[in-house]
């Protein structure tokens, strides 16, 4: 039938018609090759993760028992070659987003109808009903789930689990997990614009950057060390990412998925995990701490001090005399966290994790006008899309707490979770983050956690101690490894009340004067002190990210033998745990108690990976330059660079498991 219509078509017209059809096949045809249309993008991404022996897609429920078997931090990431034609054609969409978004421990959907907030030690979410306050659910993700983000239909939650290695995806209508994607070591940030799941992978030091509805990885992208909090401009072309312990913010554009440049808050800003956008999307705000570590006196209030940095987002830099220093703008207070803006911009309201409050900022002045009390260890914040009311997550307690923002006063209080922990725990996390108690601290200013944030180091070093220079010690499966501190000088982890007492300026936790730390045991003493040291024995090693060169870790091993580092570095704590001379002691500087000399108690390689810079005093910043300095591990000269290699790449991966 369709030839003979065709036959009775007058010839001008038929000759158009088949001109017109011509053309159509030819464009169809000669389509570029590195064009795929979505299906083939699809396909092509599932055969290449297939190659790569890995499920794009997991059932949750399989998903959730199969991470919880897992011992926590050992999930590998994921080693799936980047689809590079599906970067070239979708990375073209730019959806539009009501409003800049920031990976948070709590969120409001874009259609203000629901609130979502991290439990980290329940491996849960709660959902919340934004209108009523009423719970709607529980649901569990995988381990230590840290921060959160509402795709901007507002019927999807992403989750970065820190402890699993995973992201998961989790369906507000059906109120379950509905898949879980093993990402990159200790995933911290994370980010929708409903495309693509943007995820700050903080052990590995990558921004992974995943198809949302298939899990699909698209690109990886290495940043510098440490990348924590993300935010995503409101056009969605601009992705900011902060690194935890140098403070600089990396900038990646969205186009081509590269890093555009990277802008230097200060080489002293500490604790960066949270970086939000104005709603008018003309500056950024990160709240930090700076760590004075050249302050010789190293009096409580001239240690730390909390901050707000502020970024232009037309020139992408510092905006020095913005900068919030909260000690002046507002009381002391310690670990700002997270915060959120009024509708209109005008107003902050930040999250202090450490004292335990919430600091509301006058932007046009930069003061204070309002300070709020809520729970243990505040670390999300959000606020209703009028304005009217602020959640804050606090983590500690199980709870949010709810703020009415016209009289800046609690109205109600939400319990999103059972915390699973034993009461001693439990109570010893709290003491540790807490610089709200007097007895901890004074003016709120210091606490455990400001130096070993989760149990880790600050990766600074610190001239002021009375024993001399000394670099922060990783706490992480630190209560094998007696005697403590780098010279020695304590012989239980209960000593830490002298910490308490002359760092943090508290009045303590122990009843009476102070004990020599090698004299009489404060075990015992205070149920709050043994709570702290229960919490303190719970912290585990990191085990590092799986090398794919195990040929190259064994060589290395032979090597690490055969230097008889394995005499003083014993396995398997990789310490002897006693004190040597290895020629980096400055006899200037040091001042060690307890007729210690130029003596270092020998510290333990499990965990090497994370804790740079190394030595007692911080003087090597790479495990290069370990095998350079003093005169026990100057070995370079014995070594080529091929054993030099593969004897670091042994020190990398030495962990409590193997």
């Amino acid at each position: 039938m369709e030839n003979l219509k065709l036959e009775q078509t007058p010839p001008p017209i038929r000759f158009a018609l088949i001109l017109l059809i011509f053309l159509i096949l030819a464009c169809n045809f000669g389509q570029s090759p590195e064009t795929e249309s979505p299906i083939q993008v699809i396909t092509t991404s599932l055969e290449r993760n297939i190659d790569n022996n890995e499920t794009p897609t997991t059932n949750a429920k399989e998903s959730t028992k199969q991470e919880r078997n897992v011992e926590s931090k050992e999930t590998p990431a994921i080693n799936a070659k980047e689809s590079t034609k599906e970067t070239a054609s979708a990375s073209q969409d730019f959806p539009e987003l009501s409003q800049p978004i920031s990976s948070s421990a709590l969120a409001v959907s874009s259609n203000g109808k629901f609130i979502a907030a991290v439990n980290p030690d329940s491996d849960s979410i709660t959902l919340i009903d934004a209108i009523s306050s009423g719970v709607l659910d529980e649901i569990p993700v995988g381990d230590d789930p840290r921060t959160l983000s509402f795709t901007p239909d507002s019927e999807k939650i992403l989750v970065a689990n820190n402890g699993s290695s995973s992201i998961s995806v989790v369906d507000i209508a059906s109120r379950t997990e509905e898949a879980q994607y093993s990402v990159g070591l200790m995933p911290y940030g994370i980010v929708t614009d409903g495309l693509y799941a943007f995820v700050a992978e903080f052990g590995s030091g990558n921004i992974s950057i995943f198809k949302v509805e298939t899990g699909i990885l698209v690109k990886r992208i290495k940043v510098d060390p440490f990348p924590a909090g993300l935010a995503l401009s409101k056009d969605a072309k601009t992705l900011f990412v902060t690194h935890f312990f140098s403070g600089a913010i990396t900038v990646i554009e969205r186009q081509k998925f590269r890093v555009m440049q990277t802008i230097i808050l200060g080489s002293d800003t500490n604790l960066s995990q949270f970086i939000a956008i104005t709603p008018n999307g003309e500056k950024a705000y990160v709240p930090q701490t700076r760590s004075n570590v050249t302050n010789t006196a190293l009096l409580f209030d001239t240690t730390v001090f909390p901050i707000v940095n502020v970024v232009d987002m037309q020139t992408l830099s510092l905006l020095v005399k913005k900068r919030i220093t909260l000690d002046t703008a507002d009381q002391p207070v310690n670990m700002p966290f997270a915060l959120v803006f009024s509708p209109d911009g005008k107003t902050l309201y930040l999250a202090n994790a450490g004292s335990n409050d919430i600091s509301v900022i006058d932007l046009n002045s930069n003061r204070g006008i309002g300070h709020i009390n809520v729970g243990s260890n505040p670390r999300g914040i959000a606020i209703t899309p009028d304005g009217k009311r602020i959640f804050v997550n606090n983590v500690l307690d199980g709870n949010l707490s709810v703020i009415n923002t016209e009289t800046l006063s609690l109205i109600d209080e939400i319990n999103l979770t059972n915390i699973p922990l034993p009461k001693p725990i439990l109570d010893g996390k709290r003491i540790f983050n807490s610089a709200a108690i007097r007895t901890l601290t004074t003016d709120n200013w210091i606490s455990c956690a400001t130096c070993h944030f989760d149990g880790m180091m600050d990766a600074r070093t610190w001239l002021g101690f009375p024993d001399g220079p000394r670099n922060t010690p990783n706490l992480l499966g630190v209560t094998k490894t007696s005697p403590f501190h780098w010279s020695g000088d304590l012989d239980e982890l209960h000593d830490v009340e002298l910490t308490i007492r002359n760092i943090q300026f508290g009045t303590g936790l122990v009843k009476g004067p102070i004990q020599d730390s090698l004299g009489t045991p404060y075990a015992g003493l205070s149920e709050e002190l043994d709570a702290l040291v229960t919490y303190m024995i719970t912290l585990k090693p990191i085990v590092p990210q799986a090398n794919t060169n195990s040929e190259s870790v064994n060589r290395g091993l032979s090597i690490f033998n055969s230097l008889n580092c394995d005499s003083c570095h014993v396995p398997p704590l990789y310490t002897d745990q006693i004190l040597h001379d290895v020629g980096t002691g400055d006899p200037e500087k040091e001042k060690n108690s307890h007729n210690r000399g130029l003596k270092f108690d020998t510290p333990s390689l499990i965990g090497l990976w994370l804790t740079a810079p190394y030595f007692h005093d911080g003087s090597a910043s790479t495990l290069e330059d370990v095998l350079q300095i003093g005169t026990v591990h100057n070995v370079h000269h014995g070594l080529n660079p091929e054993d030099a290699k593969n004897l670091i790449e042994f020190l990398l991966n030495i962990s409590h498991k193997n």
